[in-house]
């Protein structure tokens, strides 16, 4: 009994010591800290490059000149990427002026469908490179270079040339 007596004893010590520990911690009193100040930062303003203006590219003109072996060139439309150029009341048909690098594209229309050769008189091509044998053939030719260019029909060499003046 004495065991007994000895292990309550020793169970109200430790749980008497235990127990100051376990109670409340007492408050502290908060110190006060510095409150950081803001300081105005200037706002970095971003350098946007200038852009570099880009030069407008502006499309090749295309001319087509309709053929005939009885009224020659007779008929001019322009076009510019796909919309219509207008061209002047007094446009001469026989005698264009245009800007290098615009193409021309002659057409065959001869109602009687017979062939028709586009000669170069200052030789930009040779031989049948111009030959257009049926209605609706075609022959194209870009003017790079500026000159004055003539052009006849081989086997109409009655009918008046056509003069192409290039600028540049």
């Amino acid at each position: 009994m004495k065991i007994k007596i000895f292990i309550t004893f020793v169970l109200i010590i430790l749980a008497s010591l235990f127990s100051g520990c376990i109670g409340e911690t007492p408050e502290e009193t908060p110190v006060p800290t510095d409150i950081p100040v803001e300081t105005e930062q200037p706002t970095p303003i971003p350098t946007i490059p200038s852009p570099t203006p880009t030069p407008a590219v502006e499309l090749q003109t295309t001319y087509i000149v309709w053929v005939d072996g009885y009224y020659g060139f007779y008929r001019v439309m322009a076009f510019r990427g796909n919309l219509p150029v207008d061209l002047p009341p007094d446009f001469n048909i026989l005698n264009i002026s245009i800007n290098a690098g615009d193409n021309v594209t002659w057409m065959n229309d001869d109602s009687n469908d017979f062939p028709l050769t586009l000669v170069s008189n200052e030789g930009l091509w040779t031989g049948r490179t111009g030959y257009m044998r049926w209605q609706g053939d075609l022959f194209e030719y870009t003017f790079n270079e500026s000159g004055t260019y003539t052009f006849s029909i081989l086997e109409e060499p009655r009918i008046s040339n056509q003069t192409i003046n290039v600028i540049s």
